[in-house]
Order: C-alpha cells, then sequence, then structure tokens
C-alpha cells in the first residue's frame, strides 16, 4: 500500500497548487507560524476536553488553564518592559482588557461546553470558522482586500456549516 501512495504523493507535491504553497512557506514568517499554530491547535481541542473531563468543576479548568496562559505572558511582559512600564500599560488598557478578557471567557466557556455535545472534530471546524470569519472582518474593520480569497472563505465556511448539520449523533462518553 506504501509503494502505491508514493507515486501519488510525488505528483500532488508536482501540482502548482501545492508547489506555491511549499514555496512560499520558507519566505513568509507568518506562513511558518500560522502553520505552527494548526499543529498546536490540533492538539489543543483534544487536551482541552482531557483536561475539562479531569477537572473537579468546569470553573476550576478555566481557572488552571488561564493561570497556565496567563503566568508565561506576564513573567515575558515583566522581564521584556519591566515592572512599572508593565503595570502602566495595564492600567492604560484596563477597560479595554476587561471587555476583551469578559468576551474572551464567554467564548471559551461556549467552545468547552459544546465540546460536552459535539465530537472534538466538529467543535475543532465550528471553532477554526472564526479565523474565516476574521478575514471578512479584515475588510470590514481594516480595509484589507479579501476578493481574491473570499471564494474560498465562501467554500470553507460552507464546509463548516455542513459538518455541524449533517449529524446531531451525541458522543461517545
Amino acid at each position: 500500500v506504501g509503494g502505491g501512495l508514493a507515486p501519488m504523493a510525488g505528483a500532488v507535491a508536482e501540482s502548482p497548487c501545492v508547489r506555491g504553497i511549499l514555496c512560499m512557506l520558507p519566505a513568509e514568517p507568518g506562513s511558518r507560524l500560522m502553520l505552527l499554530v494548526a499543529i498546536i491547535w490540533s492538539l489543543t481541542s483534544d487536551l482541552d476536553k482531557m483536561g475539562k473531563q479531569a477537572a473537579s468543576s468546569f470553573l476550576v479548568f478555566l481557572a488552571v488553564q488561564r493561570l497556565c496562559m496567563g503566568i508565561p505572558l506576564v513573567t515575558y511582559l515583566v522581564c521584556k518592559q519591566g515592572v512599572g512600564k508593565s503595570l502602566r500599560t495595564f492600567y492604560t488598557c484596563l477597560g479595554f482588557l476587561l471587555v476583551l478578557a469578559v468576551v474572551e471567557m464567554y467564548t471559551v466557556a461556549a467552545y468547552l461546553k459544546a465540546l460536552d455535545h459535539l465530537f472534538v472534530s466538529y467543535a475543532i471546524a465550528a471553532k477554526r470558522s472564526g479565523i474565516l470569519l476574521s478575514v471578512l472582518s479584515g475588510a470590514v474593520f481594516f480595509k484589507e482586500s479579501i476578493r481574491d480569497r473570499l471564494p474560498y472563505v465562501m467554500v470553507m465556511l460552507l464546509g463548516m456549516t455542513l459538518i455541524l448539520l449533517s449529524g446531531n449523533a451525541e458522543p461517545p462518553q
């Protein structure tokens, strides 16, 4: 079976579309970073579901998760800017940070609750649709040109919608 896949993989790698993507990765630091993000995200949803199931309560899991994310970030910020400048930056942006924190916590809580009712792969499809919707919001808020990418975004959003609507079977516990 593996011998039969090698020629097919070679043909796929030789296609102009795949070659363009592979050639773009070394030249574009943002593309390389997003590939790394995609690889990491492929693991975190499973870990989120396992952590949520292992935690004594939903709120304990959220608190531990946020502490594990916040401590390294705060440490980096303080090392990079110093305590005084970090505190001034924090207090200057406090209102915005509080609104952002509330929205983010609601998003995370809703996502983790969705994991109770969906297969992880379905929840990932819905979660990743936010990235596609951010392409649309980038056009609205930042006047980014998305005309060339819009058909691809719409196909992916349609696919995500079909995945979520395709079945309502309860995931195995």
